[in-house]
């Protein structure tokens, strides 16, 4: 190793590191769209297709975290504390995993009809995406510059709670007018899984407040 080697392995990764939650959150957009044409569409064989290629980019996620670890693992200095980098991309896994798994469900229980409401959840599933991904691309400046980070925080904290009237008004619904208990019990378990996902946004909203906090 040359000297110059050596002592780069001692500076903080920023060029290495931080792209790769962009290039993740970028991934996870990409990921809800395709989420939201599979809730929009009623082509079971096009479903299926959707589904393939959303289990593809989860795989992909989580291949990247591999990286982003082993970058983390490799680096004696890291952008922000290793235990917050490693929360926040563990937090935004979860979003992709949840928006997998709500895909899956679809396609497992095959349920009658998909709800409007289903539709509603998706959009706001890519909104919550599309903030990711601008946040993550503010990462390496918002500890002198938070502002549009910020921003994108209270976005998701809003949209976990429009998430959530969505999701409460839909079950109060589903029990009025569903008289066929699987076909509740599929369309509930899905939602809930959509839901699942709009929260699990926020907890990235909530990590990456909290690496402002301590380094703005």
């Amino acid at each position: 190793m040359s000297l110059n080697s050596f002592f780069s392995s001692f500076l903080p990764k920023e060029e290495k590191l931080l792209p790769k939650y962009k290039k993740m959150a970028s991934r996870i957009v990409v990921g809800a769209d395709l989420f939201t044409e599979l809730v929009s569409t009623t082509e079971h064989d096009r479903q299926i297709e959707l589904y393939t290629k959303i289990k593809a980019i989860e795989t992909e996620c989580d291949n990247i975290i591999v990286d982003i670890f082993e970058t983390i693992n490799d680096s004696f200095v890291t952008p922000f504390d290793r235990e917050d980098m490693h929360q926040l991309c563990g937090d935004m896994d979860d979003v992709m995993d949840y928006i997998n798994d709500s895909a899956k469900r679809l396609i497992l229980y095959h349920p009658r009809e998909i709800p409007n409401k289903a539709m509603h959840m998706a959009e706001i599933i890519l909104e919550g995406a599309k903030a990711m991904e601008v946040a993550c691309g503010e990462l390496k400046t918002m500890n002198k510059q938070p502002t549009i980070a910020l921003e994108q925080c209270a976005k998701l904290h809003d949209l976990e709670h429009e998430g959530d009237d969505v999701y409460d008004n839909f079950v109060k619904e589903l029990f009025e007018t569903e008289n066929d208990p699987k076909e509740l019990i599929k369309i509930k378990e899905i939602m809930q899984c959509m839901e699942e996902a709009t929260d699990r946004a926020n907890h990235v909203g909530k990590t990456l407040r909290t690496i402002i906090v301590k380094y703005a």
